[in-house]
């Protein structure tokens, strides 16, 4: 796509977890910003969701997936283009959470 295209298009990035989590949430929107898509803090708004997942611990696992379920609705409805799911819960549950959510865009783990 070309970059004058990609200002156009509306980023939000969802961070759950823990400060590693936090810091790789800022890496991800601070190379966005430097590709040029535009960043919202407000995902009622965006074209496409970014979610940075945790699966430390249970109750993190369920928060991960219910925000999965936001953002996916968001989609269904058309207010979103795309949603991308990242972090430790696509890192250590890839083809649980890949069946679970086929709707889902995109799948980036940690390396």
């Amino acid at each position: 796509m070309p970059k004058n295209n990609i200002r156009e298009i509306r980023v939000a990035l969802v961070h759950l977890g823990c400060a590693r989590n936090l810091i790789d949430s800022e890496n991800i929107l601070g190379r966005l910003g430097e590709e040029g898509f535009a960043l919202t803090g407000d995902v009622a708004v965006a074209d496409v969701g970014i979610l940075n997942t945790c699966s430390f611990i249970g109750p993190a696992r369920e928060e991960s997936e219910s925000a999965i379920r936001d953002l996916l609705e968001r989609k269904k409805s058309g207010t979103m283009r795309a949603v991308i799911v990242a972090g430790c819960l696509p890192e250590k549950f890839r083809d649980e959470i890949v069946g679970r959510f086929p709707e889902v865009d995109a799948f980036l783990g940690l390396s």
